[in-house]
């Protein structure tokens, strides 16, 4: 089985749910049919055709051998309103079913992935055939061994990585020799220190990590020194976030 048919699949039935009360709505994914003889049978009779496609894939950087990445799926409605919109009935139309469909699905999980709405555009062939598609990108999920992570359970935070610094830390002892120069004695408190920028799908600074509470990344736990986040618009937040990792006792 695909893994795009998969979550085309997914989204005709979170679409029929939402079309259920609506006869005249036809959802199918286009894996599913012969694409035109669907739209021409939909032209040809009342109703609303709803298309789900997998319309291309784009690698995301960073990860590696992998070729796990943002998936762009479209959804396209076809209508003949010639015989679909008869006068003092107000049935579903392009328009309508594009518009439900954006706000249905924008935001929505499938099958491990968030759907981010994108546009909308028309693209009418003629007076008997209107036609409305609605982009959508599925971004490939966050794999946690590769991303920070805080908070616990059902709070946990993930965050997708942009940039970091690793060094090593700790303090080192030094005494004046008899010759005049410093002689070194040793370092203690040995540690880890990380600086990371990482975005994640939140606007909530109650999200932040306290300071001192434990962070992981790479294979190790840090605690937090510092941590700040920016906003935007579209519901993510670039958050950084300093540490250290503590000696086991």
């Amino acid at each position: 089985m695909s893994r795009q048919l998969d979550i085309c699949n997914a989204i005709v039935k979170a679409l029929q749910e939402v079309f259920s009360a609506s006869s005249g709505v036809r959802v199918v994914a286009e894996d599913r049919c012969n694409p035109s003889a669907e739209v021409a049978k939909a032209l040809g009779r009342l109703g609303v055709l709803v298309l789900v496609a997998a319309s291309g894939h784009r690698r995301k950087p960073g990860t590696g051998a992998s070729t796990a990445g943002d998936l762009s799926i479209e959804i396209s409605v076809f209508e003949n309103p010639k015989l679909n919109r008869k006068p003092g009935k107000d049935g579903p139309t392009v328009s309508s079913v594009a518009e439900a469909a954006m706000d249905a699905l924008h935001w929505r999980e499938v099958c491990g992935r968030r759907l981010v709405y994108v546009d909308m555009q028309r693209s009418d062939a003629d007076d008997g055939d209107y036609r409305m598609t609605v982009s959508l990108v599925a971004p490939v999920a966050l794999d946690p061994a590769n991303a920070v992570s805080w908070g616990i359970g059902d709070a946990t935070i993930l965050g997708e990585v942009t940039k970091k610094t690793v060094a090593r830390g700790g303090v080192s002892s030094y005494e004046p020799g008899r010759d005049g120069n410093a002689r070194y004695l040793g370092t203690r408190d040995r540690h880890w220190t990380v600086s990371l920028e990482c975005t994640v799908t939140t606007q909530s600074e109650d999200d932040l990590p306290e300071i001192g509470a434990p962070f992981a990344f790479g294979g190790r736990t840090y605690y937090v020194n510092t941590a700040e986040m920016s906003c935007d618009a579209e519901d993510t937040a670039t958050v950084r976030l300093t540490g250290r990792t503590m000696k086991a006792k």
